[in-house]
């Protein structure tokens, strides 16, 4: 029987016990294989299972995302510049600029972003900016692209 079959029998198995059986003999069988794929077998076992646990981070993001627009919004959930309020277009933006060095590496998603945030006591070099601001500021300051006045130094950010 392949893995699949397995899977489908495993689902609308009614004994707890020979379910367990079941699950067990699964994960012996993929226990070698990468972790992306027994994430995609265990999807496929418990699909409300899983679901579930997509709501939850899903929520759990939107309240840090809330939290931290909010702190660097100094106490609202708005633009420090212009005041705009919908969620969906504010961002956080380095006050110095030059502020993508601290998602290179292990901060790579904005989820990992905030939560390094959260953990390091909302360091202050940081504030709420609508993105239309952010662009302005950016060429304001010459701080990107090909509006910078001098070739960034990566060795020395």
């Amino acid at each position: 029987m392949d893995i699949d079959q397995k899977i489908e029998e495993y689902k609308h198995m009614d004994s707890l016990k020979e379910r367990r059986v079941l699950w067990w003999e699964i994960r012996q069988e993929i226990k070698d294989s990468s972790k992306a794929h027994q994430m995609k077998i265990y999807r496929q076992a418990h699909p409300a299972m899983y679901l579930e646990q997509w709501k939850r981070q899903r929520d759990k993001y939107q309240l840090l995302k809330l939290e931290i627009l909010t702190h660097y919004g100094n106490g609202e959930c708005a633009c420090v510049r212009c005041g705009e309020e919908r969620i969906v277009c504010l961002t956080i933006d380095h006050i110095h600029g030059r502020g993508n060095r601290h998602r290179q590496g292990k901060l790579r998603t904005t989820p990992m972003f905030y939560r390094w945030l959260e953990k390091n006591d909302y360091p202050p070099e940081y504030q709420t900016l609508c993105m239309n601001c952010q662009f302005e500021k950016r060429f304001e300051n010459k701080e990107f692209g090909k509006y910078a006045d001098e070739p960034i130094d990566w060795q020395n950010v």
